[in-house]
This record gives structure tokens, sequence and C-alpha cells, in this order.
């Protein structure tokens, strides 16, 4: 072999005049020269198929992915959130709610409000006019719309009028406008009231609306369209001055207590002024077994009353079902007001010995005659039956959750000791809880910050339900956008690698066309020649007519040698040849084996031969003539009758491993010049183990860098 070397060394010399070959035992650094042209790295490389390609290359593409994927997100993030700002409004109009109070629908509503007659349209102009039963300085208009609960079981508005006027009436008869809404249409709006600030407020008498266009009817009434309103306020200050006003209408669907005229300003609603933060449900008086019940309050110094409430007992959020509202609310109310404590020269302020109104959830709201007084007593009786009791057990009752005296518009009775007459024990001491500003239901509200607060609450509830349609949209885009990011991704990658594959594509064909012309230029050159020397040698030795011993041995030398030379350049050639079509390791080494080792017997045990194809050209190269080398030296030294060569693969290492039965030699004679710097020149570990006559083991281990 070591002959062998020499030559393929000299004709590599031959081969360096091209300009194109690597010189054996150079490979590294004529591998840096031609890397620069991009012509070794795909010169002994596997045959071209896109297959092969990915299957090479697949942690250079998993790099290059990685490597874009950064880029890809920065390039994703430079685009502006679209969700971000909307959920940071989500999270303020949410933290806004949580500082208004909650209010639920009433369970059983006193009555509905003020509508136009139910089947005909409203006649056009369409004028309610409203008489305040004193003048006041009114500085706010609110509208409470109409409301009922459509298919899907959800509140909603219906019969406020598109276009319409608000006027104020002054004392001296005359009008102002306070609202116009006649030139385009008013938006529809929803449960929450609508405000109508009056600018520099005046004494005012009254109001008249003037509407244009009614609103359309979405009830199952037949108009197509209808005026409706739950409740009118009239603010003074804090006072509602519309409350028990007189209202004329051009129609009206006088229907009992549920619609009318004068349910206009009566001050119920759907909604009651409360928030609704339940804490104690017993928080009332039962008034079991009383008939007539009065209360006596005490209010600290002389007011001018001229208000009240009174709130009822309000069940269906406790147990009872069918609902149960306002068991126990007295149908008979005398209100009296006195300067002294006896009740001498007491006025009757109010008096309703006949309640008609069916009782609802809501406080009854009354104004009184004005009056300046420090007493008032309340003189209850008539309690409403409750029908889930047993009726012919005929037990009386009267029930309270809160009473409340006004004056201008300000609670005077909140918190302030009263005396009850006839309660039981259990009554007795809960009669503190009739003005501790809470009924069954919650904390009792002021009725303008009930209405503010009411009207905060809804517009930030719809806007939150927008903001949620807005955020659903913005994520589909977002999703859209991120689709298109990764597509984008996925297309640059399948770019990449169509890429690398093109040029890989053209550098092996370069290298195949090299290798070809190297091919049939030692074929022509290099074969020509030797052939040559050896006939001219032949020639030689036939003019000789008695050539010396030294001649003849010479002559034999050279025509050994230039025979020889021909037979390891056909070798090579047929190498580089077979780069064109096949590089599979396994065909090598068994082709090497058999041209060295001739009829010695060899057996192969080759696994992971698919990472040793996949090494690169010139540790493939180096590892063959390693081989070579290491089969040689079985000839010439071992004298073995069998020889076994192994391949395998641990992690990321390659192994060769070539075992003879041969003669074997010591320690001190394990010395392989030539094998050592094959393993050096492929950068792996080279272990010798042989013993006398026990044969010899090469194993050499490397990784493919």
């Amino acid at each position: 072999m070591g002959v062998g070397v020499c030559q393929y060394g000299q004709l590599t010399k031959i081969a360096s005049g091209l300009d194109q070959f690597v010189p054996t035992g150079q490979v590294e650094r004529q591998s840096r020269v031609l890397s620069t042209s991009a012509q070794f790295r795909w010169f002994y490389a596997p045959p071209v198929s896109l297959g092969n390609t990915i299957h090479f290359y697949w942690k250079r593409v998993v790099l290059c992915a990685f490597a874009l994927f950064p880029g890809l997100l920065s390039a994703f993030s430079i685009f502006p959130s679209l969700t971000a700002p909307i959920r940071e409004e989500m999270e303020a109009v949410q933290i806004e709610l949580i500082d208004l109070p909650v209010f639920p629908v009433n369970v059983s509503p006193w009555t509905l409000g003020f509508s136009s007659a139910q089947h005909q349209e409203p006649e056009l102009p369409f004028v309610i006019e409203i008489t305040f039963p004193e003048p006041a300085v009114v500085d706010l208009v609110a509208l409470m719309p109409s409301s009922f609960k459509d298919q899907r079981n959800e509140i909603q508005s219906w019969g406020f009028p598109l276009r319409f006027m608000i006027e104020r009436l002054l004392p001296d008869g005359q009008a102002e406008i306070i609202a116009d809404h006649r030139e385009s249409d008013y938006p529809v709006p929803g449960v929450d009231p609508q405000f109508f600030p009056c600018p520099e407020p005046v004494t005012t008498t009254g109001l008249r609306i003037t509407i244009t266009e009614p609103g359309k009817n979405t009830t199952w009434w037949r108009s197509n369209s209808i005026v409706a309103f739950s409740e009118l306020y009239a603010f003074a200050g804090a006072r509602n001055a519309a409350l028990n006003s007189e209202v004329k209408a051009t129609s009206s669907n006088e229907f009992s207590f549920s619609w009318s005229t004068k349910c206009l300003t009566d001050g119920f609603t759907l909604f009651s002024p409360l928030f609704h933060n339940l804490e104690d449900p017993k928080n009332n008086i039962d008034g079991f077994g009383l008939k007539k019940l009065t209360l006596d309050f005490d209010l600290g110094q002389v007011y001018r009353v001229d208000e009240f409430r009174l709130w009822p007992v309000v069940h269906a959020i406790q147990h009872n079902f069918p609902p149960t509202t306002a068991m126990g609310f007295p149908r008979a109310i005398r209100v009296k007001a006195a300067i002294s404590a006896d009740f001498s020269g007491a006025e009757v302020i109010y008096e309703n010995m006949n309640l008609n109104y069916r009782p609802g959830a809501g406080p009854f709201m009354r104004r009184t005659r004005p009056t300046d007084a420090q007493y008032v007593r309340f003189e209850l009786s008539e309690g409403v039956r409750d029908f889930m009791r047993d009726q012919s057990r005929g037990v009386p009752r009267i029930a309270l959750s809160e009473v409340e005296v006004f004056s201008a518009g300000d609670i005077i009775s909140r918190g302030i000791p009263l005396r009850a007459e006839g309660l039981r024990r259990g009554d007795r001491q809960r009669v503190s809880s009739l003005t501790d500003g809470r009924s069954n239901e919650g904390q009792i509200l002021p009725l303008r910050q009930w209405l503010t607060q009411f009207k905060q609450r809804v517009q930030l509830e719809d806007r939150l339900q927008s903001l949620r349609g807005e955020l659903n949209a913005a994520q589909l885009q977002e999703a859209q956008r991120f689709r298109t990011v990764v597509l984008v991704a996925i297309g640059l990658i399948l770019i990449l690698l169509q890429l690398v594959w093109l040029v890989r594509v053209a550098s092996r064909r370069r290298a195949a066309r090299m290798r070809e012309r190297i091919a049939c230029d030692l074929h022509d050159e290099i074969g020509a020649n030797v052939s040559s020397m050896a006939h001219t040698t032949e020639l030689l030795a036939e003019s000789i007519r008695e050539p010396s011993s030294a001649q003849t041995r010479l002559l034999g030398n050279l025509q050994e040698s230039a025979q020889l030379t021909y037979q390891e350049t056909k070798n090579f050639i047929r190498f580089i040849e077979a780069e064109n079509h096949s590089s599979d390791i396994a065909e090598q080494f068994t082709r090497v084996a058999d041209q060295i080792l001739g009829t010695i017997p060899h057996i192969f045990s080759l696994e992971n031969t698919r990472s040793f194809n996949a090494l690169d050209p010139a540790t493939k190269w180096n590892l063959l003539l390693f081989y070579k080398e290491a089969l040689n030296n079985i000839i010439k030294h071992a004298e073995a009758t069998a020889v076994t060569i192994k391949t395998r693969r641990e992690d990321r290492v390659q192994i060769l491993e070539v075992i003879d039965n041969g003669r074997g030699f010591s320690q001190d004679e394990q010395s392989c010049r030539r094998l050592e710097e094959r393993a050096t020149m492929l950068r792996g570990e080279l272990k010798i183990d042989s013993q006398a006559k026990r044969g010899t083991q090469v194993t050499l281990k490397f990784k493919n860098c």
C-alpha cells in the first residue's frame, strides 16, 4: 500500500497541474481554497435529488428557519396591536362599573307609564302638556323610556319619539324651547333616562312636549307608531317638581292604573331608586295582626314638609313563588303634620283612604300640601292581604321596609327615632330599620343621583358590549395577520430551501463535469504515459543482450512500478467515475476488500451506512485511504486467514473496525505511521489492539465535522 500511496501522490501532483484536483495529504488546505469557489464542497457529493438535499441539509434549513423566526416576530411586532387599546378601554369601563350601583328590574312595577291610544296612529303634532303643582326653578328634564321584554327575554325601549321639541312654560304664559329635535331623528335610546338640561334655569310652571314624528311600535299593539314614556322628571335641584303633576295629551291609552296620563308623573318606573346590594332581606317590619299602624316622627326642628315615600316589603327576592310584592302595604294612608309633640292643631297634609293602585316593588311617592312642621304622623291601615296565605284566617297585616319624609327634595327623616304603636316584640326591635336608608332590596339612593348613575351604567354597559364586538373583530384580524405572517415565513423558508437545492444542483453539475474531465485527462495522459513507460522498459530490457544482475533488478522494478502505477491509476479513475453515479460506502468497502484481500475470507458487518454515506467528500476519501492502508498491512504483515470489517455509529461518533486473525505483534511494534496520519486527517482517535499470535483489531473513531 505504501508504493500505491506514493504513486497516488505522484498522479495527484500531475493532476494538480490542471488546477482542479486535490493532492493527497493536503485535503484540508485545498478544501479551503476550493470552498471559496463553491467547487470542492460538492465534488464528491451524493446523487442529485430533492430528497437527498433535504436529508443532507435539514439541520441547516432548521437553523435558517430559527434565524428567520425572530426576524419575522420582530416584523410582526412592528404592526400596532389591534386588541391592546380595546382591552385597555374595556378594563377602564369595568373599573367604572365597579363603582356604580346595580339596578335590577322591579319584580312588579306599580304602573307602566303613559302611551298614546293603543289601536290608532297618533295624531300629529302630538302634544303632551304638564302643569306643575307649584312653580319651580327647573334645571333638568329627564324622560324615562317605556320598556318591554322581547322574544329573547331582553328589555328593550319602545315608543320614544324620533322628532320632537320640549318647551318650558313660564309664569307669564310664554314658552321657551329647551330641546329641539324636529330637524333630525333622535337616536333610539336604550332603557336609560334621556337628559335635557335647561339653559339658564328660570321659574317654570310646566312643560310642553310637541312630537312631530313618533317612534316605531315594536310591540304586539296594532298601531305602526306610538308615543310612550315610562316617567317624566323635572328637577329643581334635588326635588322632582313634576311629581304628581297634571298631564294633558292629544290622546291617551287610559288602561286602569297601568297606563294613563297621571302615570307619567306618579314616580313609578320599571326600576327602583336603590343600589341592589342586599344585606338583610328582613330589613322591615312584618306587622302581622295589625289592622292599623301609627308612626310618629320627631324631625328635630321645623321643616317645610312637601313629600313622603313609603317603601313596600318585597317578598319575591326571598322565597315566595309565584312572585309577591307589597303584601301588607296600607291602602288607607293619612299623613298629619304639627308643630307640637302632642299633635294639637295638627293638619292633614295627605289623605287617601282608598288606594286603588296595585302595589308594586318600588316606593310609593306622593307630594303633600307644603306645611311647616317638626312632627309628622303616619296613620296606616287596610294592609294588602297575602294571597299565598290562607285567606280564611283573615289575619290583618301592615308591612313596610322604609319611610321617608322630604323637604324641597332633601330627606329629613333619615336616621331619626320614631314611635310606633301596636307592634309586636320582633317588629319593635326592627322599627329603627324604617329610617336606616335601606329597603329589603338594598340601599336607597337620592332620586337625581340614581337617574344619573343609572344612565352612566347603561351607557357603560352598552359601550362594554360594543367593545366586546370590536375585540372579537380585532382578534379575528390579528389571527388573520398572524396566519399571513406564518405563511410568509413558510414561503421564505421554502424559497430558501429551493435556492439551496438549485445552488447545489448547479454545483454538482459543475463538479460532475470536472470529475469527468479529470478522469479523461488521467486516462488519456497519465495512463498513456505509464503504458509507454512500461513498453519502453520492455524494449530496453530486450535491447540489452547480457544485462547485469543489477540492471535486471532495476528494469524489473521499473516495469513492476509502471504496471502498478497504471493499475492504481485505473482504480482511482473508477473511484472518480463512481462518484458520478453512486457513493455507497458499503459498495466501495466491498470492492476494495475484494481487490486487496483476494482469496482471504472476509466478512462485513456494516451498520448505519447512511451516516457514512452522508460524510463530506474529503472525509470520505481519507476514510477510504485509511481502510486501504489497514487492509494492505494485513496482506503485508498479518498472514491472516480471516478478516472482519465492521462499521457502526454511537451518538455522533462514526466507528470503523478492521479485525484479522493473523500473527499479531508486540506492544513495542504497535506503531503505524500512515494509519496515524490518516486518523489525524480525520480528526479521529486510532486504537490498535494486538497480541502476538492472537490477531489485530484496528479501531477508528471520528466525528463528521
